[in-house]
This record gives C-alpha cells, sequence and structure tokens, in this order.
C-alpha cells in the first residue's frame, strides 16, 4: 500500500498536468491519514484513471469506512471512465463497506448480471436522488420492473429515468434517455397497447445512436398492427449504405415473415433462401469457435483486435459482427479506456529510469491485462448474444420455408403472370405522427425509417 502511495505521488510529480511536486509532498509529509484518498483525488482530477484505480480499490477494501461526499463525487468519474466491470470484480463483502451511491450502483449491477434482482433492487433504491447515477440507476430499476411483468411499476421508473436525463448535456445522459423512451415503448409493446408504443417510438431522433435497433423495435410494432407495409417499409431502410455497419438476423426473418402475411410466398422464399446461403456455414463456424475458447477470453481479445488492425475475421458472419459492435457506445468506451492506459503508459515510459518507474510500468501492465480480459469478455459476451439470435433466426426462417410448401399455390410462385398489382396508395396506413409524402426530389438520409410498402395482400 504504502509503495503505491509514494509512486503515485513520484508520478505525479512527473506529469505536468499534475499538481506541484511541493504539492505532493505536502501530502506526504503531513499529518493527515488520508493520504491515500488524497493522491486518488489528485490523479482523477488530472485525467489518470487508471493510476488511481488500483489506490481506490485498495482504499475500498483496507479502509472499510464511509466514503466523503468528495471521494464519492471523485469515485462517480473515476466510474463513468474507467467502467463499472473493474470494480464489479470485487467482493461484496468489501463494497458494501460503502455508502457511496456509486458503489450501491455498482452492487445493484453485479447482483442484476447474476440475476438477483431484488437484491439488485434494494441497492437502486439507496441511490441519492439528484446523484449522477441516479438516471442510471431508474433505468435499471425500470428494466427488472419489465423483465419481471410489473408493468406500471416500469413506466414509473422510465418516466422518473427519463426526467432525471432530460436536463443534462452529457453524451451519456442523452443516451440513457433515450433508451428509457425505448424502454416505455417496449412496456406498452409488451402490454399490447401498440399505438401507444409506436408513438414513443417515434419520439426517439435518428441521430441517437440507438436509433438503428429501434427502427427495428418499430417494426415488430408495426408487424403487431397488422400493418406489413409499414413493416417492411421500415426493414427496407436497412438496405441505406448508413446502416453497413448494422447487423440484425432477425431483421431478414420479420420481412419474410411480413411476406408471408401478405400470402407474397416467392417474395418470402427468395429472402429465406438467402439467408440460408449467406449465413449457415458461417453459423456452423462461429459455434465451433465459441465451444472450443469459451475460457479463454484473451482468444476473443486478440481477434477483435486483429479485425480493428487488418479487417481480418474468421469468416463474413464474424466480419458482418464486429463492424456492428464496432458501432456500439460500450465497445467505443472499452476501447477509449485502453487509449487511456497507453497514454499514461507512454508519459511513464518517458520518464527517467529508476526503480519506482519499474514499479509502476508494472502495477499499469496489471490494469491493462485486467481490462485485456474485460474486453475479451465483452466480445465473447457479443458474438454469444448473435449466435442465440441466428439460432432463433434460423428457427424463424424453417418455420417461413416450411409453411410455404405448404400453401402449393403455384400461381403465386410465376412473377410472369398479367395483371398482378404489387403496389397502390390506398394500402397505405399512418397515425397522427405520420403524414404521406412522395419525397420525389428529397435527400435518401430524409427517408430512412419512413419508407412504406403499398403492397396489396394476396391472402
Amino acid at each position: 500500500m504504502f509503495r503505491k502511495i509514494l509512486s503515485l505521488i513520484l508520478l505525479v510529480n512527473s506529469y505536468s498536468a499534475l499538481a506541484s511536486w511541493s504539492s505532493a509532498q505536502r501530502i506526504l509529509d503531513g499529518k493527515n491519514r488520508n493520504k491515500a484518498e488524497s493522491l486518488v483525488k489528485e490523479l482523477v482530477a488530472s485525467g489518470y484513471y487508471f493510476s488511481a484505480l488500483p489506490l481506490m480499490k485498495d482504499i475500498l477494501i483496507k479502509d472499510g469506512k464511509t466514503l466523503s461526499r468528495d471521494m464519492d463525487n471523485t469515485l462517480t468519474k473515476l466510474i463513468e471512465n474507467v467502467g463499472v466491470k473493474h470494480f464489479e470484480t470485487l467482493p461484496i463483502r468489501f463494497l458494501s463497506r460503502s455508502s457511496s451511491s456509486s458503489i450501491f450502483y455498482v452492487l445493484a449491477k453485479k447482483q442484476f448480471r447474476q440475476k438477483k434482482y431484488n437484491s439488485a433492487l434494494r441497492y437502486l433504491a439507496r441511490i441519492q436522488n439528484g446523484h449522477k447515477i441516479y438516471p442510471y440507476g431508474k433505468n435499471m430499476e425500470a428494466s427488472i420492473h419489465a423483465f419481471k411483468g410489473r408493468n406500471a411499476e416500469a413506466l414509473k421508473a422510465f418516466g422518473e429515468c427519463i426526467s432525471a436525463s432530460k436536463s443534462s448535456s452529457d453524451i451519456r445522459s442523452k443516451l440513457n434517455r433515450d433508451h428509457c423512451i425505448a424502454g416505455k415503448a417496449r412496456v406498452n409493446f409488451a402490454m399490447g397497447q401498440y399505438v401507444a408504443s409506436d408513438l414513443l417510438y417515434l419520439d426517439v431522433s435518428k441521430s441517437s445512436r440507438i436509433w438503428p435497433e429501434i427502427l427495428f423495435e418499430e417494426a415488430w410494432n408495426s408487424f403487431y398492427l397488422q400493418n406489413y407495409n409499414r413493416t417492411l417499409g421500415k426493414l427496407v431502410s436497412y438496405k441505406a449504405p448508413v446502416f453497413d455497419n448494422f447487423f440484425n438476423p432477425e431483421v431478414d426473418v420479420l420481412a419474410a415473415l411480413s411476406y408471408l402475411k401478405l400470402c407474397l410466398y416467392p417474395d418470402a422464399k427468395k429472402i429465406s433462401d438467402k439467408f440460408y446461403d449467406e449465413n449457415w456455414r458461417s453459423f456452423k463456424s462461429l459455434h465451433r469457435i465459441l465451444k472450443r475458447y469459451k475460457r479463454k477470453n484473451s482468444y476473443f481479445y486478440n481477434l477483435m483486435l486483429d479485425f480493428e488492425q487488418s479487417g481480418k475475421a474468421p469468416n463474413s458472419l464474424v466480419r458482418k459482427i464486429f463492424k456492428s459492435i464496432k458501432s456500439e457506445k460500450s465497445y467505443i468506451d472499452l476501447r477509449d479506456q485502453l487509449g487511456q492506459i497507453s497514454k499514461e503508459f507512454n508519459n511513464i515510459r518517458n520518464q527517467d529510469r529508476s526503480r519506482l518507474k519499474s514499479l509502476l510500468l508494472e502495477n499499469l501492465q496489471e490494469s491493462l491485462q485486467v481490462h485485456k480480459l474485460i474486453f475479451g469478455a465483452y466480445i465473447k459476451g457479443k458474438l454469444k448474444s448473435y449466435y442465440q439470435q441466428l439460432y432463433k433466426s434460423f428457427e424463424g426462417i424453417s418455420y417461413i420455408k416450411l409453411e410455404i410448401l405448404a400453401q402449393r399455390k403455384a400461381k403465386l410462385y410465376d412473377f410472369s403472370e398479367g395483371g398482378r398489382s404489387r403496389g397502390d396508395i390506398q394500402y397505405i396506413q399512418r397515425n397522427e405522427k405520420q403524414y404521406f409524402w412522395d419525397f420525389n426530389g428529397e435527400f435518401w438520409a430524409d427517408e430512412l425509417g419512413d419508407y412504406v410498402f403499398a403492397l396489396k395482400s394476396e391472402c
């Protein structure tokens, strides 16, 4: 502990961005017992988050006392920059010693991942109203209520999340607000309130990072409203170049299912066949990768690193998944954190050779290895999630192909047959927030998400 404090003091002296040597010396020589806390505050205030991280963990583990308001604010800023996962590795018996709202959020997150939802709710209830972490806690609380089917409680918590996030201009806070708007829409969807859900989805701006996935949810909502033309219109937006980095295998399933509902069997068959041709072999390859390397997080870290540097991937499917992962905020944060660690390493390497310099580089190397494992676990988790989506998608596609074969309506498979109309404006439905516009002469991006087909059902 003392060696860490001493090495961090010398680090403070080395960086021009930190306090002067005399200030650091006063911390060391003073009678204040909270030397470690003072150094953590100094490091975090100067942006050296991963240098402060081991010391902050030591404070939580060894001191076992209630954090002051200043330390709580410092911890909040540290968590914002290094992420929750670094603290989730600490046992609950150490984390629970703190009355910090930030730690309550970490504890709730830890319990949430273990599916101990009631315990997570108890920790969330202890987060102070007005604290920076409060809106994110409300998002988690609402998600738990929604998962449990407590829709009224979920809607209330999502509403509080939106209100708490509204006044902030922070990018993360805005994103959290969008997630909560979408959460309210999902709860209404679960309740069968499809019209209300449709209107709520439209409140998520197209400029939001979550809008690409929201567009797919809007399409499902339109499907349940039996507005299959609007479902197809929303899904066709994914063919735009701006969505090149977005991958969701269920998009094709929903499109094929919509054509099936309209009894347009050739269209449904074409999508189903293409889905199998493009994904089946790569899907089996992904299964082998996940099975072989399920306990090796470092493999997935290196796999993603290789893709970042060279664009290489085991197959075309994994390449599409990696392109999609790269656009996610969680991935961007993890990558930026690696950059922060690298920056600290470079600053330390530029200092004169000393035993303390070697010790500090060793400490940061340990932090780097932990972060790589966290990064690798994240990539592995995303690949497993996509695998499960693909598994469900193949089940859905198989159902659709069998349903098409069961129809035995040969005339519907003949595109050359005269008199078949492919669209008419009379089949377009719209709600109070939508209007008809043909977009002639308009820019492509203005149309995204607003397309609607005008196909007549042939059932």
